[in-house]
């Protein structure tokens, strides 16, 4: 590469790197991921290392086994990100974007091409606002909880009274 850019890691490095910080969060050896994926060692090896062509046979069940998320699995790769998949390994994120893209797409089939950029970018950019709105708003109900049990507290009379 050229420019001084620093070289980017190719796809099975991607995989690899995702595949091992899934199995390490759920905790897992290579041999109980590869015996839940009934798939030899061996192979299992070969796959969490990248050395194979991307399987998502493979991906599925490793996705089963150690309860996380294939659609994450695959974004991971796909944005470089081998981190997202652990992020998405309880909420289920990706499968929820696929289904609702998948459900999009039945729903109105060819017609999706009559849709600009301009009006998917906006759409896309909307949804993620969202998303970051409701990370960053404080629970009202926790707050709630906070300030009335203080309130309670307060009016409770103090030990030794």
């Amino acid at each position: 590469m050229s420019g001084g850019e620093p070289e980017l890691p190719d796809d099975g490095a991607l995989l690899s790197a995702t595949l091992k910080s899934l199995r390490r969060y759920r905790r897992m050896t290579k041999a109980e991921t590869a015996a839940a994926m009934r798939i030899a060692i061996r192979t299992y090896a070969r796959f969490e290392a990248g050395e194979t062509r991307l399987n998502l046979d493979y991906i599925h069940r490793f996705a089963a086994a150690t309860k996380s998320d294939a659609q994450a699995i695959l974004m991971a790769v796909a944005i470089g990100s081998p981190k997202h998949a652990r992020r998405c390994a309880e909420n289920q994120m990706g499968a929820i974007y696929t289904i609702g893209l998948e459900q999009f797409d039945q729903v109105f089939g060819d017609a999706i091409r009559n849709l600009d950029s301009r009006t998917i970018i906006a759409a896309i950019v909307r949804m993620f606002e969202e998303l970051a709105e409701a990370l960053q708003s404080d629970d009202p109900t926790q707050d709630w909880l906070e300030k009335g049990s203080a309130n309670l507290r307060a009016k409770r009379p103090k030990p030794g009274r």
